[in-house]
């Protein structure tokens, strides 16, 4: 097996499950639930983040001790199914709030289990790759998914006039195939890689046993992680914040703008992934990073504030600026989501679970400020929505203008 299938597998993996997370937000409000309303809505994103984030910690870490490419296949799986117990309760009007929560919480223990399998599936197969490049492209699959996602559920209802539990199903068969494909044709790492373990062992007892010990705790103490976890949070927020409450604040401005919504959200996505590629290359090329993230953020703030308070009904300029928004939070978020995961556990290189502990570590604390947010954002009014999140983007800024600083010192040092 090649490092091209390692990578379209996990891709196409990963981009399935977030399609299905999605699908959820596209289809919520079209489910027969009395009472169903927004706040409602904010209960179930905050569950599924609240599980998924927990997942992180637990259920994530522990499945990467074993199984890679089970972890993600039966993954796959398990949402599959959860996705068509969603149609048929939908289909046969037996959904309630009370099931929808219970779901929810089920989906993101069983999600948690796919994010940190596959970043470590990378990190073993392109440790000495181009790694920004190379995360920065994988890191797409989430905008994929999203803008694949979208439009299932535009398809089936705006333009098939189909019933809602038509995308669940289509959406479970997609989840099936995904995980059939990965349990028969994944490879978990290369195989000189697994000979090279075993020579391993005469390796310092002292560093084994450093490298054994990494735990969600002792992650906390590597070098850089604190700092980039905390950051990831604010982005993390402000990811969610777009992808779920993005459409709703169109369709409050009237029918012109709610008749563009979902294409223009789908405009975050594509410049999320544009933004990742971009400044990956940037970091691969000059061994710096932080340096590109405080001015890529600034901008995107920027936009942010033309929306605000500049914008009027005029649909061309939306797309334009959520695009800008796309491109210039996406890359420090989706650099830091999986390039700088494996780049801080370098120095652990016998621990074959150390990617997917530091991992599952950042991913948990930003999954957890995002879960918070979902409570937040339907609480402060959807004219406020750019306002809160550019303040969010402000707090994730000053951390990266630490980050920078220490860049500059480790500069200084190395002449």
């Amino acid at each position: 097996m090649g490092k091209k299938t390692v990578l379209i597998l996990t891709f196409i993996s990963y981009a399935q499950m977030h399609a299905a997370r999605t699908l959820w937000s596209y289809m919520q409000k079209y489910l027969t639930i009395d009472d169903y309303n927004k706040n409602k809505m904010g209960q179930a994103y905050l569950t599924f983040l609240l599980t998924y984030g927990i997942g992180m910690n637990t259920i994530g870490p522990m499945c990467c001790k074993n199984s890679l490419k089970h972890s993600i296949g039966i993954s796959c799986m398990a949402v599959g199914m959860l996705f068509a117990i969603l149609g048929i309760l939908q289909e046969f009007q037996l959904l309630t709030f009370p099931l929808v929560i219970v779901l929810m919480a089920i989906n993101g223990l069983i999600q948690s289990a796919c994010y940190p399998a596959c970043v470590n599936v990378l990190g073993n197969w392109f440790k000495n790759h181009k790694v920004g490049l190379m995360m920065g492209l994988w890191s797409g699959c989430v905008n994929a998914g999203d803008i694949y996602g979208l439009i299932i559920g535009d398809v089936v209802i705006q333009r098939l006039e189909m019933p809602v539990y038509w995308g669940f199903y289509f959406m479970s068969c997609c989840l099936i195939l995904v995980s059939v494909a990965t349990l028969s044709f994944l490879q978990s790492e290369p195989r000189n890689q697994i000979q090279g373990m075993n020579e391993s062992e005469s390796a310092p007892l002292i560093l084994k046993q450093k490298n054994k010990n990494l735990n969600i705790l002792s992650a906390w103490m590597v070098p850089g992680v604190a700092i980039y976890a905390v950051g990831y949070a604010c982005l993390k927020g402000t990811f969610y914040g777009f992808l779920d409450w993005l459409p709703f604040y169109f369709q409050q401005k009237g029918e012109k703008l709610e008749n563009h919504s979902s294409y223009i959200s789908q405009m975050f996505d594509v410049g999320c992934y544009v933004g990742g590629i971009f400044l990956g290359y940037l970091g691969d090329k000059y061994k710096r990073r932080a340096c590109y993230f405080v001015p890529s953020l600034l901008l995107a703030m920027c936009s942010m504030l033309v929306i605000r308070f500049w914008l009027d009904l005029v649909v061309w300029p939306y797309y334009l600026c959520i695009l800008a928004i796309g491109i210039f939070q996406g890359g420090p978020y989706n650099n830091i989501s999986g390039v700088i995961s494996i780049e801080l556990t370098k120095q652990f290189e016998n621990d074959k679970a150390a990617i997917s502990t530091v991992s599952s570590l950042i991913e948990s604390t930003g999954t957890l400020t995002a879960a918070m947010f979902q409570v937040i954002i339907p609480r402060i009014g959807d004219e406020h929505l750019f306002t809160f999140l550019c303040l969010i983007t402000l707090l994730a800024e000053l951390v990266c203008c630490v980050l920078l600083f220490r860049e500059l010192k480790s500069k200084k040092r190395s002449k």
